[in-house]
């Protein structure tokens, strides 16, 4: 499909809910985009504050660690815990924010109040906010949602929306290297045999050499013109391949490679130019007819609100550690639904990404269709196999679906014994 079959097809879908992308007379901004819909919709109670009758007090927060490995547990008065697991490479740069910003923002507050408490964090220590600081705040929401769905026994994402996604369909977006340092015919042959091994319907490959840069350098000449049209020939036409630049190209030279991708029938093309080259980025957006997908790295609400409102995106990615947690996710989604847009949420692989990821995803507005998963990767930022077990059903990929956790909490119970090897370092 391309862009403005996309584009079409959305505004089918979104009926009259969505806004115009050409604004009214009235509207607010000087390039004539019309933001209050998209706030309206992004202001709306997210938590469903109803589900609990009396305060919920959090008692304690606690951040462990071993080594590069770090866990954030909370209990509330009563002595219910949430646990979670943080990011799995990038917790050890930041986790000093943890205790000296968010345990006195949010101990001893009721954690029915977490849609402000949320937002006070993430929008009012101006000199922290960045993907560091994000990532320690996700981390301790997604102990605070397992509490506070193991209190009334449902899902964390259920806490925060209705189950309107109860199978996720995934694309497979792992091998990041080998797709970019093996030759074509190894790296899609890896690729493969996942493909195989979860009934994947789609996949995502990659372009350029991924350094943010905007260089348009490859690992080896013609490399990702190669790999295009190879991954087309080795999946056939049934599988719906996207894939990411990360930031590989310039302008033009992202155009190039759009132009190709549109010949072999690509569903998106992420990220092309460097994360934060909006400007450049609208440009090869309106270069290309293929759909367009982006957003993973950034971490500010505003800018969110324009890249919905100028669309410089069909399909918006934010990161649920980079971004803060499931809560600001939502609010992205709900203007994104706004806007007749589509969202897939971005998880890194290893930890509990794929558990937050569906849980995010079962009860998120918008979505793509099929949504990023580097397999049942349970390893920790030590690369320790995380012990962990499912309060309901089991996770696999049938068909290249999962079901969504129906567990309370984050729907799954971790080894106490594998808890106990991490030390207390913040409380």
């Amino acid at each position: 499909m391309d862009r403005r079959s996309f584009i079409s097809a959305m505004s089918v879908l979104g009926g009259s809910s969505a806004i115009p992308l050409v604004a009214s007379p009235d509207c607010n901004s000087s390039k004539g985009t019309d933001y209050h819909l998209l706030d309206e919709a992004r202001k709306r109670p997210i938590l469903k504050r109803e589900l609990f009758s009396d305060p919920v007090i959090i008692e304690s927060i606690e951040l462990l660690r071993d080594r590069k490995n770090f866990i954030c547990r909370v209990r509330s008065t009563d002595g219910t815990e949430g646990i979670s697991i943080s990011h799995p490479f990038l917790a050890k740069h930041s986790y000093p924010m943890f205790g000296y910003e968010l345990i006195k923002r949010f101990k001893g507050k009721d954690a029915r109040d977490l849609d402000m408490l949320i937002h006070l964090a993430a929008e009012q220590p101006a000199k922290m906010q960045g993907i560091p600081y994000c990532i320690q705040l996700a981390t301790l929401e997604f102990a605070i949602l397992d509490m506070l769905g193991n209190i009334v026994n449902k899902p964390a994402g259920q806490l925060i929306g209705d189950l309107v996604n109860p199978e996720i369909s995934i694309y497979l977006g792992h091998h990041y290297s080998n797709l970019r340092k093996l030759p074509p015919e190894e790296s899609l042959e890896l690729m493969r045999l996942d493909a195989v091994e979860t009934s994947a319907r789609a996949i995502k490959l990659r372009a350029g050499i991924g350094d943010q840069m905007g260089l348009d350098r490859d690992s080896a000449p013609g490399r990702t013109e190669k790999l295009i049209r190879m991954g087309r020939e080795v999946f056939g036409d049934d599988m719906v391949l996207m894939i990411d630049g990360n930031g590989s190209y310039s302008t033009s030279e992202a155009i190039r490679i759009g132009k190709i991708l549109e010949e072999y029938n690509y569903a998106f093309y992420e990220e092309p130019v460097p994360w934060n080259w909006y400007e450049e980025q609208m440009q090869v957006e309106r270069g290309l007819d293929i759909p367009m997908a982006g957003g993973e790295e950034e971490f500010s609400m505003h800018l969110f609100r324009y890249l919905i409102g100028n669309e410089v995106f069909q399909i918006l990615q934010p990161d649920l550690f980079y971004f803060g947690g499931m809560i600001r996710t939502m609010q992205v989604a709900r203007m994104t639904e706004q806007a007749g847009l589509k969202i897939t949420p971005h998880i890194s692989g290893g930890g509990l990404g794929y558990v937050y990821m569906m849980q995010m995803v079962s009860v998120c507005p918008a979505v793509y269709d099929f949504h990023e998963f580097k397999m049942f990767h349970t390893k920790d930022a030590n690369g320790t196999l995380i012990p962990v077990e499912s309060k309901a059903e089991k996770f696999e990929s049938i068909n290249g679906t999962i079901k969504a956790p129906s567990g309370s909490g984050l729907g799954l119970v971790i080894d106490p014994d594998y808890i106990k090897t991490h030390t207390l370092i913040e409380s």
